[in-house]
């Protein structure tokens, strides 16, 4: 019989926003605004692209960040699942995040003159440490928000950190449009990747000084091998756990080319350095714009019509990526513009759908073994980025697009047989 600690109760709150919740939209908004100067779909990509040609290397790195958030979550949840609190282990992931964040912008800085290879193996360590770091962190993040911010709020929160991070990220696109537009490379990535280290370090900290209510957790650690037999259980056991690992992975099927549409539209339409800073603005206010509808779904409706929506707007982006470039080669930035829309759409609902769906079905005293597993079960399928790179080097474009728009359309079939955990009124 599993047996945790009681948590004391917590006190009464007399305000509907209380400093958590700030904190934590705080928190959002910054690394919503570091993504945006990062730009895994459309900065890192042209950067990498600069010191290689490998297609391989640059779907790597465009899909190392959320492979390398959920990657170490398994570990992590074992480790930390009889902690009383785990604002500590927030604090020294942080600290290994800021830290190699800043050696990102110093090396570009520094060595983006010397030989590429050097560069590229120096980059690639770096990222995929903080990435790695970033999944740790993940795990106590997530049990903190759902220790201070209640269910039917979570939509708000969630939106909030999407919102405002979408009004400073697409501000953000027009100055890495006028950086990349003016500055020679490396100089341009250089002034990108230390604006990113500052809005990191804030992110981080703005976390850290949130005070971690106490709440239910195991009075002692399982054994590792005890532990792994949890996984196939809940896969078993607890449908809608499965169902919702099902979708998440077509999901990231349906990212394979994420990295590649920049790389695309750059190959086929010759896009100036300048329109890739137009293009993130645009993804941008794709987030921002969804982030509403779907905020309000998630809180009055729940997170299941959030996923069954997100899955249908996924379908379309490579659908629009393949007919903009064949009917509307003139005029790239309508066309782009439309499929950058519809991911930042995509994305931000994904975020927001998959992680409340999460929190929903997952027990309070074993949220960190629920999240751990889903998340360590779908790194793999987050490194797919790479596989499109080889899909394009052995095949082409169209291929990988059409893999792409097939596997949306099998999420939106697995979606709609999710059951919604949260009551309904």
């Amino acid at each position: 019989m599993e047996t945790t600690a009681a948590s004391p109760q917590e006190p009464r709150r007399h305000h509907r926003y209380d400093s958590a919740f700030v904190l934590g939209v705080t928190n959002g908004v910054l690394f919503n605004l570091a993504e945006a100067v990062l730009g895994g779909t459309t900065v890192l990509p042209i950067f990498i692209s600069r010191i290689t040609a490998s297609k391989v290397l640059i779907g790597l790195a465009g899909t190392m960040a959320n492979a390398g958030l959920f990657m170490p979550q398994l570990v992590v949840a074992n480790l930390i699942e009889h902690m009383k609190r785990k604002m500590p282990v927030y604090t020294w992931s942080g600290a290994v995040r800021i830290g190699t964040i800043w050696a990102i912008a110093l090396l570009v800085a520094f060595s983006g003159h010397s030989g590429s290879a050097f560069l590229l193996a120096g980059f690639l360590s770096l990222y995929a440490t903080y990435c790695l770091a970033g999944g740790v962190a993940n795990i106590p993040f997530m049990d903190i928000v759902a220790r201070t911010v209640p269910s039917k709020r979570r939509g708000t929160f969630f939106g909030a950190r999407l919102f405002f991070g979408g009004v400073a990220s697409a501000l953000a696109g027009i100055g890495v449009k006028n950086i990349l537009a003016s500055k020679p490379f490396p100089e341009s990535f250089a002034i990108l990747f230390i604006s990113a280290a500052v809005v990191v370090t804030g992110a981080i900290i703005s976390f850290c000084v949130i005070r971690e209510p106490a709440g239910p957790f195991r009075e002692s650690r399982i054994p590792f091998r005890e532990f792994l037999r949890k996984g196939p259980f809940l896969l078993k056991n607890v449908k809608s756990y499965r169902m919702l690992l099902v979708v998440r992975i077509l999901l990231a099927v349906w990212g394979m080319p994420l990295p590649f549409y920049i790389i695309y539209a750059q190959e086929r339409l010759a896009l100036a350095p300048g329109d890739v800073g137009v293009l993130l603005s645009i993804q941008m206010v794709g987030t921002l714009v969804s982030n509403i509808l779907w905020g309000y779904l998630s809180n009055s409706r729940g997170n299941k019509i959030v996923l069954v929506m997100v899955s249908t707007v996924a379908v379309f982006c490579p659908v629009l990526a393949l007919l903009g470039v064949h009917f509307l080669p003139a005029f790239p930035l309508v066309s782009f513009g439309a499929v950058f829309f519809l991911i930042g759409s995509t994305w931000g609902g994904l975020g927001l759908g998959y992680n409340n769906y999460l929190l929903d079905v997952s027990p309070a005293d074993q949220r960190p073994v629920y999240l751990g597993f889903m998340n360590t079960f779908l790194a793999p399928a987050l490194l797919l980025s790479a596989v499109g790179g080889l899909i394009i080097d052995k095949s082409s474009y169209e291929v990988l697009f059409g893999i792409a728009g097939a596997a949306g359309l099998a999420a939106l079939i697995f979606a709609l047989e999710l059951e919604e955990p949260r009551p309904q009124v």
